[in-house]
């Protein structure tokens, strides 16, 4: 009998920093409405800097990383072992069940931290760790192979060991037409501000209609189908250690496979319209959503219209923002980085974007529909701009954090 599957298993979840509680209500929410019953009746609580799940099973495990989208990663933790001097460290790993959660060929990635204790040495503690795997025939990756990543924690006299299940970070989804895209937003980080708006204004769920301004790579629109419309990241087919793992049989394979194509054909897929004034940005977005199209056909999901438009957003006809009669989605992440030329007044541009959202706003009100949508502000100075121009809106504003910056998420609608 696998231990894995047999027995109640703890995971860790982590997703972009200040967005806990998203992670949290996700998981939540995946607990509820399961693919596969859970038998053990797992429990959740937010630790610090992670989501902590407890008497999680092992298809939990496994929808969390194959559903999840506000998550960066799923890992698997054992127990905390007792170690007093690093004579015990070789005796300790070995009571590790490596042989139900390892394939005997699979690379690994191993990362180390210690802490004052029994083994205070970070340099030392992963040699012996590396030599312990070597002389089980393990090995590091290739280039582009897929691994599995071990984490390893010394401190005072414990060790603790986490296995990731998506080995690659599961922010990157597999929809993007090429690795190393001038992409600025993570696409877990823009999912937990998309369900973080829903959760303070329900007219989200009932969305007809997306558009992204400064569209860039189009994170905000495609990761709206995920977060909010029932689109699971798992149709986008990147391979994760978790497939790989307890010796999946293929029918155990297929099966997971024919579960997220139902769940894909299931979603409620709104219409996007995507807007982005730079050209070579323009070009990878295009490309983008090709791939989109292509893998979402080949499973069979009805894909809605996806309209790409090089433009200036201040320049375009309000109706291609909000269309009549119709709730409209308006994720905004303006380029105060990339794609923005030195000598540009940003402070200036957010101020202007905040004037025309009031626009937009009394557009869609005038024609019987509505507005609801964000926008991240990285400093308090572009924050006080962008709130200059919303009048008479329902405004809310919290924090993440994206690259060590502090960014305000403003949150708005119509009343």
């Amino acid at each position: 009998m696998n231990p894995l599957t047999a027995r109640p298993l703890t995971l860790e979840l982590y997703g972009a920093p200040g967005a806990l509680g998203e992670v949290a209500l996700e998981a939540r929410s995946i607990i509820q409405k399961p693919w596969k019953p859970h038998k053990f009746g797992a429990t959740i609580e937010v630790a610090r800097g992670f989501v902590r799940v407890r008497r999680a099973s092992w298809d939990l495990a496994c929808e969390l990383a194959s559903r999840g989208t506000t998550m960066h990663d799923v890992r698997l933790a054992f127990p905390a072992l007792v170690v007093n001097d690093w004579s015990d460290l070789p005796f300790v790993l070995s009571s590790l069940p490596w042989e139900a959660v390892l394939g005997s060929d699979e690379p690994l990635e191993i990362r180390t931290e210690a802490f004052p204790g029994a083994m205070p040495h970070g340099g030392r503690l992963r040699l012996e760790i590396e030599d312990f795997f070597d002389a089980r025939g393990f090995r590091a990756p290739d280039d582009d192979e897929p691994f599995t990543r071990l984490e390893f924690t010394a401190a005072d006299n414990h060790l603790r060991v986490r296995v990731s299940l998506g080995a690659d970070a599961l922010h990157k989804r597999g929809w993007r037409a090429r690795t190393g895209t001038l992409a600025t937003l993570r696409e877990d980080l823009a999912a937990a501000a998309l369900l973080r708006l829903a959760t303070l204004e329900p007219r989200v769920r009932a969305v007809q209609h997306i558009a992204v301004p400064f569209a860039g790579s189009g994170t905000l629109g495609i990761e709206a189908w995920q977060a909010l419309y029932g689109l699971p990241p798992a149709i986008w087919g990147t391979e994760r250690s978790m497939q790989r793992q307890v010796h999946p049989t293929p029918e155990s394979l297929e099966w997971w496979r024919k579960r997220t194509v139902t769940a894909a054909q299931a979603a409620k897929l709104p219409p996007i319209t995507f807007i982005e004034r730079d050209a070579r940005q323009t070009r990878e977005l295009e490309a983008n959503v090709s791939k989109v199209r292509s893998v979402l056909g080949a499973a069979g999901v009805t894909v809605p219209e996806i309209t790409v438009q090089q433009a200036d957003a201040f320049d375009v006809p309000d109706e291609l923002i909000v269309p009549p009669g119709v709730v409209t989605l308006l994720p905004l992440h303006p380029p105060y980085g990339l794609r923005l030329a030195r000598d540009s007044d940003v402070e200036a541009l957010y101020a202007r974007l905040g004037q025309t959202v009031q626009r937009w706003a009394e557009t869609a009100d005038a024609s019987g529909g509505a507005l609801v949508g964000f926008c991240l502000c990285p400093s308090e100075e572009l924050w006080r701009a962008f709130m200059g121009g919303l009048e008479g809106m329902n405004v809310d504003t919290s924090h993440v954090s994206q690259g060590g910056l502090d960014v305000r998420l403003i949150a708005f609608s119509t009343p």
